[in-house]
Formats: structure tokens, sequence, C-alpha cells
């Protein structure tokens, strides 16, 4: 069985294929995923990302990782993307600012000054390197990619292999767990 972990950086899985841009002490494969996977086709069962999809700096490279995902996955095989969302983003900063304002300070640790919400939205959507979807663009991109998108839980999916990878848990952060089905 293969498994590869996109964009693992300092977070290796263990029984996982580990692959960065950068090379690194729990980097296995270095390689630009933005341009390309290099695995043949249909032989890779499982893809685990986990902030990776967000990284990358234009949609151009986002829609290349999603074919390429595609092309190298079994058709059993499933992708889990674990993604920052707009939504959620967006939702915490509307209803939930001093959460988001305390869970920044926490996790991210950059100085807010003023610490406020609108404030950490703003400096959230320029440091980030790529881009924070919203569950139509990302349908969208993985559907024309060739895979149909369902939101999972924390921890949560139908394949064994995909369980409990998760690093965040719902309430420490704005991301979103998905799952996507080769059709």
């Amino acid at each position: 069985m293969l498994k590869i972990n996109c964009g693992s950086g300092v977070h290796p899985l263990p029984g996982w294929v580990n692959v960065d841009l950068e090379a690194g002490p729990n980097v296995d494969v270095v390689a630009d995923l933005g341009a390309g996977i290099p695995w043949p086709d249909a032989s890779v069962d499982y893809i685990h990302s986990e902030d990776f999809l967000s990284c990358l700096p234009r949609i151009e490279q986002v829609r290349c990782f999603l074919s390429e995902a595609r092309r190298v996955l079994r058709p059993s095989g499933c992708m889990r993307l674990l993604l920052p969302s707009l939504e959620r983003l967006i939702e915490a900063w509307q209803q939930r600012p001093r959460w988001l304002v305390e869970h920044w300070q926490r996790a991210v640790g950059l100085p807010l000054d003023p610490p406020t919400g609108g404030h950490l939205v703003n400096l959230a959507l320029k440091l980030n390197p790529g881009f924070f979807f919203d569950r139509a663009t990302l349908e969208g991109l993985v559907d024309a990619a060739g895979f149909r998108l369902r939101e999972v839980g924390y921890n949560e999916s139908p394949h064994e292999a995909l369980r409990g990878l998760d690093d965040r848990r719902p309430d420490q952060t704005v991301s979103v767990y998905y799952e996507c089905d080769p059709i």
C-alpha cells in the first residue's frame, strides 16, 4: 500500500512517504508537488495533505496538484485534505473574534497591534502564501480534476488509513476536513 503525505515539512506521518519541497530530516522525497507528483498513474492508495494546498501560491499550481493527484490515485484510492476555510475564518471573525485572536496568539504567535479580529483577518490573508478556500471554489477545482468532494469529521474517515491523522482539533483551527474520491 502506497500512502503519500504531501507538504509534510516538520509533520511526518509514520508509515507514509513524506514529501516536501525542501529536504529535511523527516522528508523522504523532495518534489515540487505544484508542478507534478512523481509517481506512475494509478499507483497511490492514499494522499494526505494538511495545509499544503493552501500554501500553493498560484491557482494553476492547485489545479496541477489536483489533476496529478487524480492521475496517481488508484480508482479505489482517496485523498484527504485539511485546509483553512475562508468561511470558518470569516464566521469566527464575526461571531467569536476574541476566540480568533486568542487562537492566533496561541497557535501563530505573530503580534497583533491592535489585537483585533479585523487586523487578524487582514494579516492572515496577507501572510498565507496561497489561497483561503471557500467550499464552492474548492468543490469546483476538485470536480474539474475528477474528484467528488465530501466533508468529513475530525480524525474520521471510512478509510482506516486516513483516520487519526489530523493535527488540530476543530476547536483549535479554522480548517475544514475533506476527502476526495475519484469519479
